[in-house]
């Protein structure tokens, strides 16, 4: 099955986001989101312009896609508790995007990110304590 420059573009957009969102980015990050607002573009004209492509890749690319938007949600709350519970929420993709992957990028991005949450809630809640302690032993 022959695949369209379209979704052959759309799969490397796909693959390269999924690599960007598993490194630590700074918050002047801007590339992941304005790559996953492309791809959602993208993602709209593939399901107009293809007839070729399964409802079953259709839905997974979709799967992906929102994801990513999720990911990208989670990353921008306030608090690193919001953002664990927001990660919580966040289903990862199902299959690789290439054939090269071993597992799903997506679900290997969302365990990642949930472990990051997590120690950015454990070094705000120990912060927290130390301070309340160190308050407490100088009344």
């Amino acid at each position: 099955m022959g695949s369209s420059r379209l979704e052959i573009n759309f799969v490397r957009l796909l693959s390269r986001c999924e690599s960007l969102a598993a490194e630590k980015r700074d918050e002047s990050e801007w590339r992941l989101e304005k790559y996953v607002d492309a791809l959602e573009t993208m993602l709209a004209t593939v399901k107009k312009h293809s007839s070729k492509l399964t409802p079953e890749l259709v839905n997974e690319y979709t799967r992906k896609v929102e994801f990513l938007k999720g990911l990208i949600a989670a990353e921008q709350l306030s608090s690193p508790s919001e953002k664990a519970l927001a990660n919580q929420f966040l289903a990862p993709g199902r299959t690789a995007t290439t054939a090269k992957e071993r597992a799903p990028a997506t679900k290997t991005v969302h365990l990642q990110t949930k472990a990051r949450f997590t120690d950015e809630m454990k070094s705000e809640l120990l912060s927290k304590a130390v301070t309340s302690q160190s308050f407490s032993e100088g009344v």
